[in-house]
């Protein structure tokens, strides 16, 4: 929607965390005088000038309104959105419409995308290109108003979902499970995140993928696809990074561990040739890459024991590739968080065969997680505490020189913390 034809419409932002207070911001900078109201908490109003609606949200108040422009986090598939009669609009609908620049490239996937969205970022920096990194993880994109010549947009399913994302090379990394309170089941998932290549000039999939390959085949897309994970191109095999037939980097050559990641490089080099760059200069780059915060980030260590943070973890898809980075004998795994409804029986049937020394449960399915794996007779030690203060307190005191207390929770964060940043810190708080 172009903002004239915004300007004419009763308008409400729904939502005042971050995107939420940024799309106020751009109505103001871009609007100035012009008034909207904000549907937020009581404890979440500031002394910008606008109106506040700090009541419940309901189908009345909607109602009010003819446009909503609404936060991702809420979803347009539970009430009352879904029983909106105004019209519910993204911020990233009002980017697309009004301001875009620049060569977007719009990275999804169950897991990695934060990761290979910041290697990307970090790439195209070094090579001496303007680039913002936007999105779900980044600058909201409704606050990118520079000219800059790429802008990188890690983009989540509940920003893919409207369909309002026109990227010139869309990018989908994998498709396993997640978000299921949000998208109410595993198909709408899919669909959802397949959106954004629809509305693609040109797109990457992963070759390896077999959720990727079925919605190809169910849902074909009018742009031209190209592959990672590829024997024709960029692929991970025995943890180094190929290219056709040649070894280009070993797991020896850069910072970041596990062979997922050698694969989150394979699309990062598979996206950057797409750019046009050159691969010997892009290759330099990424070995100079460090690993995100929070992303199985060594952050301590103590009488020969490390501890490793990988509070971002957020699917237990995530935690089997965690697990895979370390030596499962010599680790206490601390599992659980928020209940998003996603099975363990895969990551039950996965750490089997080499299970890890012990497995702590914690939070709001900690105990759900538990009694998976031991009605599956994991032969380890499972153990069940209400909270993760308590779970890394037990930790310690299993833990000898040369093991491993790996935090990677299989689940969100919400149910005790403000997000996964804030249960990273705490970690290390309760470990130091």
């Amino acid at each position: 929607m172009l903002l004239t034809e915004l300007k004419q419409q009763r308008v409400a932002v729904w939502g005042y965390g971050v995107e939420g207070r940024a799309t106020a911001a751009y109505l103001h900078q871009r609007l100035p005088g012009w008034s909207f109201v904000v549907l937020c908490q009581p404890h979440e109003t500031d002394q910008h000038h606008q109106e506040y609606v700090t009541d419940e949200v309901t189908n009345n108040v909607l109602n009010q309104f003819d446009v909503v422009i609404k936060s991702p986090g809420i979803s347009p598939y539970t009430t009352p959105a879904s029983k909106a009669s105004c019209r519910l609009l993204s911020s990233s609908a009002l980017w697309f419409a009004n301001e875009r620049h620049g060569q977007v490239v719009a990275i999804t996937g169950t897991k990695g995308k934060s990761t290979v969205s910041a290697m990307v970022t970090h790439v195209l920096t070094s090579l001496g290109h303007r680039v913002v990194l936007a999105g779900n993880f980044g600058r909201p994109l409704i606050s990118c108003l520079d000219d800059d010549a790429f802008v990188i947009l890690e983009t989540s399913s509940y920003q893919s979902q409207d369909g309002s994302i026109q990227a010139d090379l869309a990018v989908l990394l994998n498709l396993y499970s997640e978000h299921l309170n949000w998208h109410l089941d595993e198909a709408t998932y899919h669909r959802d995140k397949w959106r954004l290549l629809e509305q693609a000039d040109e797109v990457v999939l992963n070759a390896r993928d077999l959720n990727s390959l079925a919605w190809l085949k169910q849902s074909p897309l009018t742009a031209a696809v190209s592959w990672f994970n590829d024997q024709h191109g960029f692929y991970e095999l025995d943890g180094n990074l190929m290219y056709q037939d040649k070894a280009l980097m070993s797991p020896f050559g850069w910072a970041l561990k596990g062979r997922h990641n050698m694969v989150n490089a394979a699309a990062a080099c598979q996206i950057l040739s797409r750019l046009g760059m050159d691969i010997m200069p892009v290759l330099n780059a990424i070995k100079q890459f460090q690993p995100l915060p929070h992303r199985l980030q060594t952050v301590w260590q103590a009488a020969g024991v490390s501890y490793i943070d990988d509070s971002i973890a957020s699917t237990p898809k995530a935690t089997i590739a965690a697990l895979s980075t370390t030596n499962p004998e010599r680790t206490v795994l601390l599992v659980g968080g928020f209940d998003r409804g996603l099975s363990w029986d895969e990551f039950v049937h996965e750490v089997s065969p080499r299970p890890p020394k012990a497995i702590i449960c914690s939070g709001e399915n900690g105990e759900k997680i538990a009694r998976v794996i031991l009605n599956h007779g994991i032969k380890t030690q499972c153990i069940y505490k209400p909270n993760l203060q308590d779970a890394v307190k037990l930790a310690r005191q299993m833990v000898r020189s040369g093991d491993v207390v790996l935090l990677s929770p299989g689940a969100p964060s919400f149910d005790a913390f403000d997000d996964y940043q804030h249960r990273g810190r705490m970690f290390l708080q309760w470990v130091k």
